[in-house]
């Protein structure tokens, strides 16, 4: 037990779990629950035998406790005898106490040393409340004696709460209790109960608790005047010592028994703790892969949208950009005036470069859309085809603090569901988070804008050989070279233009895709860098396979 405390506690998730580990508060809460479980473990390891009596109500339950007691410990011929769970332990002083509705009694008997009796409600009793506690009692069992009303079988309930029980992998015997009120052959319905039952259980006695319990007490067997009452006692008497030695015998087993009990549960925590890390893993690797994918889809439409914007801002500056303004300055040199100045040329740029940043940023708008869907499909794709049950099918069930966890619940609520179920939740959220409050109703590209501010072009008159044009342009000398001039300045205008606007949008492009990488990381609750996740990964996996070599089968 204290080795494998040691393994659990150096899991690598538990270790980092301070860090900005992905999902630590998914995970971080299963985790604590495999730790409660093995204290609750380690707690019984130190603790007597729990036997506890299970049945439905009116079955006699409490009068097989007082019998086995020799002592009248709980109330019968009531309604419902047993309305809370009674819990009998070894005391040197005969003593009751109520706590948190299960009444605790004390009392001095040897073997209660070893042994404690739980006299519980029933599985189908008034309140679902008294059942729910049964199950828990169940959970922390170590022999459960089953009664089955011999006057009173072949209930469907009585399937159903035994498939219940059996999925705890419990000692069970079996009580078929009442026989003295047979009419019938009694061999004959031990015979029927073993044919029905005998998957789920492998000892039965058939007794007579009330009669057992009023010859123990009074040494007077005292029956009501409708009792139907059978003259032979005898067989059921012995059926009854019977079962004391075997009680006996547990209770001389009981250690080698609870060693074996705890080895179970045992075992079973290490299942669960290999069944959270691996589906943890697996939910790792499959939002690590979609955020590489992520990156590669967006690296390629950047591409994409690159050429885009180069095709649109040559084929303006070649075929539009001052080329009516050119015709019109040879036509009048006066119209260099016009033409040739910073406002009017800066004019021209920006306004083309306002319909530019629409195109730029509607392709990104779809772009990342398009891109988020595709990741988002793929992660959904992956839960729909998570396969558990192969995995799980053999492992115990080990939650012992609560109640059952049954396969198909264990299989809705496990690790890699809940950690890719996380993952929900769009870029543009994201963003319009963090432009403020007001940014709701922005698209994407608006958004965008925030991070890559506009593109303006300007300075392109102030020096070299655009100040000496302009000044020969206002001395409006009309000549050949001036017209040459003009054109060559036009060109490398045009080549400066078309370079400032690409290199922006490249620029823009790139802040854009480091943007979105790492909001798209966080969106995916991914919160550190690839090679400390692959090494976070890697430790996991070796951790998964260390525990393996706990598991026996």
């Amino acid at each position: 037990m204290e080795e494998i405390k040691k393994v659990l506690i150096d899991s690598p998730i538990r270790k980092n779990i301070g860090d900005n580990i992905p999902f630590k508060k998914l995970i971080s809460k299963n985790l604590d629950e495999i730790m409660e479980s093995l204290e609750i473990l380690e707690k019984k390891e130190k603790s007597p035998l729990n036997i506890v009596i299970v049945g439905e109500v009116k079955s006699g339950k409490s009068s097989l406790v007082n019998a086995i007691l020799s002592k009248e410990v709980s109330e019968v011929d009531v309604l419902e005898a047993t309305s809370s769970i009674i819990e009998i332990s070894y005391g040197e002083k005969e003593t009751r106490a109520n706590i948190e509705g299960v009444e605790k009694v004390y009392l001095d008997r040897e073997f209660l040393k070893r042994v404690n009796i739980v006299d519980t409600p029933g599985l189908k009793s008034i309140t679902d409340r008294n059942e729910q506690k049964t199950l828990n009692y169940i959970q922390n069992a170590d022999l459960i004696l089953f009664l089955f009303d011999a006057t009173h079988l072949g209930q469907e309930d009585i399937y159903d709460t035994l498939d219940l029980i059996s999925t705890y992998k419990k000692p069970m015997a079996g009580i078929v209790n009442k026989a003295d009120l047979l009419e019938d052959d009694r061999l004959d319905v031990l015979e029927y109960i073993k044919d029905e039952y005998s998957i789920y259980i492998e000892d039965f006695f058939m007794i007579s608790a009330y009669m057992e319990y009023q010859d123990r007490i009074s040494k007077q067997a005292s029956i009501g005047d409708a009792d139907l009452v059978i003259s032979d006692y005898d067989d059921l008497r012995e059926n009854f010592q019977n079962l004391d030695k075997y009680i006996e015998e547990v209770c001389n087993n009981c250690e080698s028994i609870k060693d074996s009990s705890i080895r179970s549960s045992l075992e079973g925590i290490i299942h669960k703790e290999i069944i959270h890390h691996h589906d943890y893993l697996k939910s790792i690797n499959i939002i690590l892969g979609e955020l590489n994918k992520y990156e590669g889809l967006i690296e390629k439409k950047c591409e994409y949208i690159n050429d885009k914007m180069n095709f649109e801002i040559s084929d303006w500056i070649n075929r539009v950009f001052l080329g009516d303004e050119l015709y019109k300055i040879n036509d009048n040199i006066a119209n260099a005036r016009l033409y040739i100045n910073e406002d009017y040329i800066n004019e021209t740029i920006n306004r083309k470069k306002n319909d530019l940043d629409s195109i730029y940023f509607k392709e990104w708008n779809e772009c990342l859309k398009e891109i988020e869907y595709e990741v988002d499909e793929s992660i959904k794709k992956s839960v729909d085809n998570i396969e558990y049950k192969k995995e799980i099918l053999n492992a115990p069930n080990i939650k012992i603090d609560d109640s059952n966890i049954n396969l198909n619940d264990l299989l809705a609520t496990l690790g890699t569901g809940a950690v890719l179920g996380a993952t929900s939740g769009g870029i543009i959220s994201i963003y319009s988070s963090a432009i403020g409050s007001s940014a709701a109703s922005l698209t994407i590209g608006n958004a965008l804008l925030a991070y890559c501010p506009p593109l303006l072009i300007a300075g392109t008159i102030t020096g070299g050989l655009g100040k000496l044009i302009y000044e020969k342009v206002k001395m409006e000398q009309k000549n050949n070279d001036i017209i040459l001039e003009i054109n060559r300045f036009v060109e490398q205008l045009k080549l400066d233009v078309a370079k400032s606007l690409s290199e922006g949008y490249e620029n823009s492009s790139k802040e854009i895709i480091d943007k979105t990488k790492e909001m798209f990381s966080v969106n995916k609750g991914i919160s550190i860098d690839k090679c400390e996740a692959e090494t976070f990964c890697e430790s996991i996996d070796s951790y998964i396979k260390n525990l393996e070599k706990y598991i026996i089968n």
